[in-house]
């Protein structure tokens, strides 16, 4: 293919109608200015007429005005199938007709780049954009998903290539949540590009807001991709023929952390009934999600915390628990409310004793299980997934494997002394093991309840299929009531286990926000597993090239990056920064990688290390040999 592409004028003044071989960048925002969109004036011309005097006039006149921008348009970018995002080059803070010549020759040059012929299946094809470069308070992101959905990205308005280099956002989430102001101006010009693209039923815009508060509109393609693939289905599951979640108002998010996958329709009874006493949850499609929370109360210092659950809460919870297992020889049917009220009480027991690892700590080795001494005398109750009809984990591990104790200045990693006197490794190991005990208490306040279905699947004859009750069914079958259609509901748990739960609601749409919790991202494409391959970044993927089944992990994935990667065959890849709306994450979406984007903490994992890239649920797990 040749870079020379045929127009019919010698140059597309932004506003003008665009020739036929127009590339898409330009020929879009042409049609945006002449709607009456805030797009910044501009050209765009063929790289070998830059030359000819007429379109260097017009530069000069466009310089005129203050500092210009030059990127590549590429003939395959910003298309409905493909968007190419961060493959073509832009040259900001060009002040004359030189710095115009220098940024053409760097852009002629990346036209070499081999990710991009590869992308572009030989040499790209492209035209030169030149545009007043708005001066930044905001670079922000916005796009509406299929899903309808609006989300918006606010960036570091001092860097240029914030997208490109995969530079977190400062703040991210639904466009209702925004800066009022903002969210009503970008709200206004996303009505107006809507209009003027009805055809496209998806949008991703790039704004930049000036220090008068004016907001630009300065790119806009389609979403080749759906931001959160899967929500059709999740959603005709859920509320079939309507085109969000009903009564279901506000920021809710999966609960991934402790349930990862389908409820079964045991402990889907038993969160309904939580729900019924006030709880902030939901099931959805047999998904458990939360309320996100604002609260920011703070509990109890770690030190403190641990005494308490090591010296009341725990024993207390164990005592509660012989209690429920001596009186199942008899009538289930009142152990029933007092194993859920017994769960009610653990819960609100658990959410007064929550402690928050100290935000300037650096994260522990999450292969470190600081109480391993305690661990063993709970394997009876700990479950395998937080689930009452999850096994416990001394029915499935050999309890050998946690024998040992861990390194440290104590046992329970605390100084016995006042919160203030603690060193921050102390605080850091207590923090730690307050959210290890606390699952401890969270596992003998499910105990009494898993104990009572087991019994009753034995009196039934039901075996393991007593988990497909709910508690009121279990109370109407232990009274010789009619059971319901077991093998539908089993039919029923696949269907649900085989969607994709968006990993986070807002006003009942899907948003894509990220986890903001260690190993956890923005999820693209389906799970895999394997070994962490650490590179620093493009360079080093390609001179040390992972083998296919790794886990490839980089600080920033660039679009180049991610074209690698394709090419090498590796289908899997973490980086710590980015956001959903990032070049990454769109490439990423694009060329079918499995990604979390924007993985706090994935950057320090150990090279070799076993993972489980988990995009359920945007969490990066790390594989015990001894565990399952």
């Amino acid at each position: 293919m040749s870079s020379r592409i045929r127009y019919s004028l010698a140059v597309l003044v932004l506003g003008d109608s665009p020739g036929p071989d127009t590339a898409p960048k330009p020929a879009v925002l042409s049609r945006l200015l002449r709607a009456g969109l805030p797009v910044p004036p501009g050209l765009a011309c063929d790289a070998e007429e830059l030359a000819e005097s007429a379109v260097r006039q017009r530069l000069v006149d466009l310089l005129a005005g203050g500092p210009v921008i030059v990127r590549a348009a590429l003939a395959s970018e910003d298309t409905v199938d493909a968007a190419a995002a961060g493959l073509g080059l832009s040259v900001p803070d060009c002040r004359d007709l030189a710095d115009i010549d220098r940024a053409a020759a760097a852009i002629a040059e990346a036209a070499g780049d081999p990710w991009l012929r590869s992308y572009s299946g030989g040499a790209p094809t492209y035209q030169l954009l030149a545009q007043r470069q708005v001066e930044r308070r905001w670079l922000a992101v916005a796009a509406a998903d299929r899903g309808g959905a609006r989300l918006l990205e606010l960036h570091d308005p001092t860097r240029a290539d914030a997208l490109a280099a995969g530079a977190s956002p400062s703040w991210s989430g639904p466009l209702a949540l925004a800066e009022p102001a903002l969210a009503a101006a970008v709200t206004g010009i996303f009505d107006h590009v809507s209009q003027v693209m009805s055809e496209v039923p998806a949008l991703d815009l790039e704004l930049v807001v000036d220090p008068a508060g004016d907001v630009w509109l300065v790119q806009a393609r389609p979403l080749a991709r759906p931001l959160v693939p899967g929500w059709p289905d999740f959603l005709a599951a859920v509320a079939p023929g309507a085109d969000r979640v009903p009564d279901l108002p506000g920021l809710w998010k999966l609960d991934g952390e402790h349930n990862p996958a389908v409820l079964s329709p045991a402990h889907a009874g038993v969160i309904t009934w939580l729900i019924g006493q006030g709880a902030g949850l939901r099931v959805l499609a047999g998904w458990l999600y939360e309320r996100a929370s604002s609260s920011g109360r703070a509990g109890p210092g770690p030190h403190r915390a641990l005494t308490e659950l090591r010296r009341r809460h725990l024993p207390a919870a164990r005592r509660a628990l012989e209690a429920f297992i001596d009186d199942l020889a008899g009538d289930l049917r009142p152990l029933l409310p007092r194993a859920l009220e017994h769960l009610r009480a653990i819960i609100a027991l658990h959410a007064e004793l929550r402690v928050e690892l100290p935000r300037d700590l650096p994260a522990p080795d999450p292969r470190s299980i600081l109480s391993l001494h305690d661990r063993g005398g709970y394997l009876d109750v700990l479950p395998a997934a937080w689930d009452i009809a999850s096994p416990a984990l001394a029915d499935l591990v050999d309890p050998t494997c946690l024998d040992g104790k861990p390194a440290g200045r104590g046992a329970d990693g605390a100084t016995g002394g006042p919160e203030g006197d603690a060193e921050p490794a102390d605080l850091q190991r207590a923090a730690v093991l307050v959210r290890e005990l606390d699952d401890h208490l969270f596992a003998l306040g499910l105990a009494p309840l898993r104990r009572i279905y087991l019994a009753a699947g034995g009196r039934l004859g039901l075996g393991d299929d007593v988990f497909l009750l709910a508690p009121d069914e279990l109370g109407h079958a232990l009274a010789d009531g009619d059971l319901p259609d077991l093998a539908a509901r089993r039919r029923r748990q696949r269907q649900f286990a085989s969607l994709q739960p968006p990993p986070a609601l807002f006003d009942g749409r899907p948003v894509p926000i990220s986890p903001r919790r260690r190993l956890g991202g923005i999820p693209v494409g389906p799970t895999t597993r394997g070994a962490v391959a650490q590179r620093s970044d493009l360079a080093d993927l390609l001179a040390r090239p992972p083998a296919p089944g790794a886990v490839v992990v980089l600080p920033a994935l660039t679009a180049q990056a991610a074209v690698a990667l394709r090419a090498l065959g590796v289908r899997a890849v973490c980086c710590e920064y980015g956001g959903a709306l990032s070049h990454a994450a769109l490439m990423a979406r694009e060329l079918g990688l499995s990604a979390l984007i924007g993985c706090t903490g994935c950057t320090g994992l150990p090279d070799g290390l076993g993972v489980e890239l988990d995009t359920r649920v945007g969490r990066l797990r790390v594989r015990s040999p001894d565990l399952p």
